[in-house]
């Protein structure tokens, strides 16, 4: 694979991590928009209020740790990125 085809994959990797990454900022802001009428959804299948508060809390570190692993692929794909620039702009200096 010649560097336009590295720096085309890892740029179209960067980007795909990036929609991952801000696809699940938005998932968390919407969990936490809905704390309540989360909890509430669970009540209303027989929990108890601390049964559906675990369960919320449960979720959201569970998405949590999942979004911490998506920015850990980002932050991944972002070194890749500027590996591959940095690359290029090695070859393309005079000697």
């Amino acid at each position: 694979m010649d560097l336009t085809e590295e720096l085309q994959a890892a740029a179209d990797e960067l980007a795909l991590a990036r929609r991952r990454f801000a696809k699940g900022e938005e998932g968390l802001r919407l969990l936490h928009q809905s704390r309540e009428a989360f909890i509430n959804s669970l009540r209303n299948t027989g929990l108890t209020y601390a049964e559906a508060k675990t369960k919320y809390d449960n979720c959201l570190d569970e998405q949590e740790a999942q979004q911490l692993h998506v920015r850990q692929q980002m932050e991944y794909a972002e070194r890749v990125h500027q590996h591959v620039l940095h690359r290029i702009a090695l070859q393309a200096a005079p000697a």
